[in-house]
């Protein structure tokens, strides 16, 4: 990844993050452990899946494209 990519995924990730401490209950807001157990869960239940998802359709499409099955 060069410079240019990784500023603009650090961009897209700080942007990310504000959506998801913004959906993140107050009480999950007050010490490192609570943090980061909030932070584990919104990356198994949503980012994770989402990120899965992108690379399945975009490795499918590929094949796809190679005439692949």
């Amino acid at each position: 990844m060069n410079s240019a990519q990784e500023r603009k995924l650090k961009y897209h990730l700080k942007e990310v993050a504000k959506l998801l401490k913004e959906d993140t209950p107050e009480a999950q807001l007050q010490d490192f452990e609570s943090i980061e157990l909030a932070a584990r869960k919104h990356m198994v239940d949503t980012v994770g899946p989402e990120i899965g998802e992108f690379f399945c359709q975009t490795a499918t499409k590929a094949r796809v494209e190679n005439g692949d099955r």
